[in-house]
C-alpha cells in the first residue's frame, strides 16, 4: 500500500524515540525511509540543529539503520519546517509521513507540536502522528502495536481508510476493532441522510465485518451510544498499544459533526499513534488501482467510470518471494491481476513432483473465472519476487454489475475468448 516514508526529526529526545516504531514498520512493510533534518532558520524560531550539524546526526543515523537492514537516505532542508516536510515528501515521491507530535519544541493547541499541527491540516499525504512516548520505548525486533481501531460513520468518505487499516492488518497480523458511534436519537447529520440507529449502526458494521473477515482479517466490531471521539479516545486508552486509522472527512463537506471535528478531536487527544488519510489522496488510490486494471485484457474494453466503479473496491496485495497467493483446491473467492513482481503456477504443489503450468508478470491475470462462480482452485499460485496484485473479489465484482450492468456487455467477449483459448489448450 505504502512504498516510501519520510521521518522528519529535529534532534529532539521525543522524536528520537519514534525511531522503533519506525524501524519495525520499515521491517514490516519493506519500506524505504528518507530521514529529514529541517533547519528552521526563519525570524523567531526556537533553537534547533543547524544544517552542518543536522546533516551530521542525520548521516551517522542514516548509517546506524542501513547496518540494520532497513534502506534509509538522508535529506536536508533550510527553512519552515512543515513546508519542507510536505515540499520534500512530494519531491522523494513519498506517500507517507511519520512524524512525533511533539516535534517543532513549543506546544500550541491541544498535545500537537507547532511544526505536527501544521503539517497535520495542510498535508495532501497520508500522516501517522506519534504521541509522546514513556522511557521505555519497543526495540526493532517488537512489535508496537497490538490491534488497529478503525472509525467508519457508514459514509464512502470514512471508508476510505479501509484498505488502508485491511493492508496493514494483513500485513502486519494486527486484529482490528471496527467502530460506530450513534450520537443520540434524532442527531441531525445533513439533509440527505437520516439519523443512525442502534439496529442500522450495527448492520451497517456486521456487513463490513463479514467482508474482512472473508479476507482473513481477524476483526470485531462496537457501537457506542454518544458522541464518536469520547469513545474512540476510550477504547484507545483501553488498548494502549492499538493504532487508530482514520480519514480526515466522514460524512459531508457542510458538517463539521463527522467532517474532521472527529479526526482532528481524537488526533489532539488520544494516547496511541494516529494514522490520518486525507480524503484526497485515497481518491488517488482508487485511480491508480483503476489505471492498473486498464492494463489487462480483461478490463482493457472497459470505460473510464466503469474501471474506477470496480477500483473503488479492488484491493492491492503485496506477496512476498514464497508466499502462496492462492491454493489449489481452495473456495475461490475473486480474481488477480498482477500489477509488478512475477509469479508461477503450479499444479499439485503438495506432491513430490509439482508441475510448472506458467509463470505470470505484470499486467497478467489468473483467477478470471472466479469472479464469476466459486468452484475450487485449479491451481496454486506462488510469488517468486515481491509481488503486487489488484484483488476483485467475486461478491464486490457482481454487485458492481448490478450497479453498472454495462461492465459486463463490455467484458463478455473477452472472457468468451479466454475460455476458447483454455480449451484449446486443454485438447492440446
Amino acid at each position: 500500500m505504502f512504498q516510501h516514508v519520510l521521518v522528519p526529526l529535529d534532534g529532539s529526545s521525543q522524536a528520537d524515540k519514534i525511531l522503533p516504531f519506525v524501524v519495525w514498520l520499515a521491517k514490516g512493510l519493506h519500506l524505504p525511509l528518507t530521514l529529514l533534518s529541517v533547519a528552521d532558520v526563519t525570524s523567531g524560531a526556537p533553537p534547533g540543529p543547524m544544517p552542518e550539524e543536522g546533516a551530521r546526526q542525520l548521516h551517522a543515523l542514516v548509517s546506524r539503520l542501513i547496518q540494520e537492514g532497513v534502506q534509509a537516505a538522508p535529506a536536508v532542508a533550510v527553512g519552515k519546517p512543515a513546508q519542507e516536510i510536505i515540499r520534500i515528501a512530494e519531491d522523494r515521491g513519498c506517500d507517507l509521513i511519520i512524524l512525533s507530535t511533539s516535534t517543532g519544541q513549543s506546544k500550541s493547541r491541544g498535545t500537537l507540536g507547532r511544526v505536527a499541527d501544521k503539517v497535520f491540516h495542510t498535508s495532501h499525504i497520508p500522516v501517522l502522528l506519534i504521541p509522546p512516548q514513556p522511557e521505555a520505548t519497543p526495540t526493532a525486533q517488537e512489535s508496537p502495536f497490538s490491534a488497529l481501531i478503525l472509525p467508519l460513520d457508514g459514509s464512502p468518505q470514512a471508508e476510505s481508510a479501509l484498505p488502508y487499516a485491511e493492508d496493514l492488518s494483513q500485513r502486519l497480523a494486527l486484529p482490528m476493532v471496527v467502530v460506530r458511534a450513534v450520537p443520540f436519537p434524532g442527531a441531525y447529520v445533513d439533509e440527505k441522510t437520516p439519523p443512525a440507529g442502534e439496529v442500522e449502526a450495527n448492520t451497517y458494521l456486521q456487513s463490513v465485518v463479514d467482508r474482512l473477515q472473508t479476507e482473513g482479517v481477524i476483526v470485531e466490531a462496537k457501537v457506542f451510544g454518544g458522541l464518536p471521539v469520547p469513545h474512540i479516545l476510550e477504547l484507545a486508552h483501553q488498548m494502549p498499544q492499538s493504532l487508530v486509522v482514520l480519514t480526515t472527512h466522514g460524512r459531508s463537506a457542510l458538517t463539521r459533526w463527522f467532517v474532521g471535528s472527529v479526526a482532528e478531536g481524537v488526533v489532539r487527544a488520544a494516547e496511541v499513534p494516529v494514522l490520518v488519510i486525507p480524503h484526497q489522496f485515497s481518491r488517488r488510490y482508487a485511480l491508480r488501482v483503476a489505471e492498473l486494471l486498464s492494463h489487462s485484457s480483461l478490463f482493457a474494453e472497459l470505460h473510464q467510470e466503469d474501471l474506477e466503479q470496480l477500483a473503488e473496491t479492488a484491493r492491492i496485495r503485496t506477496y512476498h518471494p514464497g508466499e502462496v497467493i492462492v491454493r489449489e483446491g481452495e473456495t475461490a473467492t475473486g480474481c488477480f491481476m498482477l500489477a509488478s513482481g512475477r509469479v508461477e503456477v503450479l499444479k499439485g504443489v503438495d506432491s513430490q513432483h509439482p508441475t510448472n503450468l506458467a509463470t505470470l508478470g505484470a499486467g497478467d491475470l489468473f483467477g478470471e473465472m472466479a469472479v464469476i462462480d466459486d468452484h475450487p482452485r485449479s491451481a496454486t499460485v506462488r510469488a517468486l519476487e515481491e509481488t503486487e496484485c489488484v484483488a476483485i473479489r467475486r461478491e464486490d465484482f457482481l454487485e458492481t454489475l448490478q450497479q453498472r450492468p454495462q461492465i459486463a456487455v463490455r467484458m463478455l467477449p473477452v472472457l468468451v475468448r479466454r475460455l476458447r483459448q483454455a480449451d484449446a489448450r486443454a485438447v492440446e
